[in-house]
């Protein structure tokens, strides 16, 4: 089996210095650009060494895990807003998109960040084909426009035209998954909170939503959009509760949305988050067919984690619902889902990749996944 991680790690000190550096004007972009090469490099090395066998840049060079694929696009200009998001117990940065013209993919950045990555991989002697990069999934765009967003200000230039809105948003895509193709990608991670947020009720009802028909809808989206991803590409998806320096915004089993999301959504990986009692049991499993599940069973949040016969114990209780060839195992989330990070140490991320490790390793040799 091979061990997988969701994406973000805690950015070094030294990269939010340059950042800081930059925004004053006291570097130039290649200068950062040279720093942000450096930390990554030496992030594959980490990872490499600890054993995971996917990787990718650490979403290093991002501010948000979402905005700024988005920012990427034409069409989406970055604006500051009056409020940020908020999650439990906090309020984010004010940033957001505003759509202010056709949305469409023109030499989007992550592609360029991602031939970057490549080169970092090919110097390192690391087979390319270990790479994967994460990316906010199409749904993802719908959510921040019609729920999670300001209505008003992020959706002036489509107004009702939602089919012209949809179309655009799945050329766009397509013509994003192609060029990453050609560039010798083959593993996208579609990260998705909607998903997590149709799973509680409470966020529905203030909302005022209804979890089975955006389920529907947006199951149907992505599926859509599936369809124009090169045959290749081996697809995720993470379905996330929210990740803002260690706080969340959803709690509540997967089972309300389970039998739409695992039984007809078109990917080959589901990351799932199972850390604690908000993720309710593991029962949603059994609507999976054939994909494999790569349970998030320990928190990326705290500098905390269970004991290795806990975990074990965890992914054997996930077996009783799907056949444990199909079982992987990471981090609920990723550490740094924003650049702030999660209000953890830097050395507890690599305790607990290193304790995953141990983990897989033991139900390896016990016979589990055979």
């Amino acid at each position: 089996m091979k061990l997988d991680q969701v994406g973000s790690f805690l950015r070094p000190k030294i990269l939010k210095e340059a950042r800081e550096n930059f925004a004053l004007g006291k570097i130039d972009e290649e200068q950062l650009r040279s720093i942000e090469d450096s930390c990554i490099r030496d992030l594959l090395e980490e990872c490499d060494k600890a054993g995971i066998y996917y990787l990718s840049d650490g979403e290093l060079r991002r501010s948000w895990w979402h905005l700024d694929f988005y920012w990427g696009f034409g069409g989406i200009k970055k604006i500051k807003k009056e409020k940020g998001y908020i999650f439990k117990g906090i309020e984010t940065r004010a940033e957001g998109i505003e759509i202010e013209s056709k949305i469409e993919c023109n030499n989007h950045p992550f592609l360029k960040d991602f031939e970057r990555l490549m080169q970092i991989a090919k110097g390192l002697k690391i087979d390319t084909n270990r790479l994967k990069l994460t990316i906010p999934s199409p749904s993802m765009l719908l959510y921040m426009l019609f729920i999670r967003g300001d209505k008003n200000t992020e959706f002036n230039y489509y107004g009702k035209d939602f089919t012209k809105l949809k179309n655009d948003i799945l050329n766009a895509y397509e013509n994003f998954y192609k060029e990453f193709a050609a560039l010798g990608g083959v593993y996208l991670q579609l990260d998705d909170t909607s998903f997590g947020s149709l799973c509680d009720y409470e966020f529905c009802a203030l909302n005022e939503i209804n979890a089975d028909d955006i389920c529907e809808e947006y199951v149907d989206f992505l599926n859509e959009s599936l369809k124009t991803m090169p045959k290749n590409i081996m697809s995720a998806i993470h379905i996330c509760r929210g990740n803002y320096r260690s706080r969340y915004v959803a709690s509540g089993s997967y089972m309300k949305v389970a039998k739409k999301l695992f039984g007809e959504l078109r990917v080959d990986k589901f990351f799932l988050e199972f850390d604690d009692e908000r993720a309710g049991d593991f029962e949603p499993l059994k609507y999976i067919n054939d994909q494999i599940a790569v349970l998030g069973i320990l928190t990326s949040k705290t500098n905390e984690s269970p004991s290795v016969e806990e975990l074990k114990a965890r992914v054997k209780i996930a077996a009783q619902f799907l056949n444990p060839k199909q079982i992987e195992i990471s981090t609920q989330c990723g550490f740094s889902s924003t650049e702030e990070g999660n209000e953890i140490f830097t050395h507890s991320q690599w305790e607990k990749i290193k304790l995953l490790k141990q983990v897989l390793s033991e139900l390896e040799n016990e016979g589990f996944f055979s």
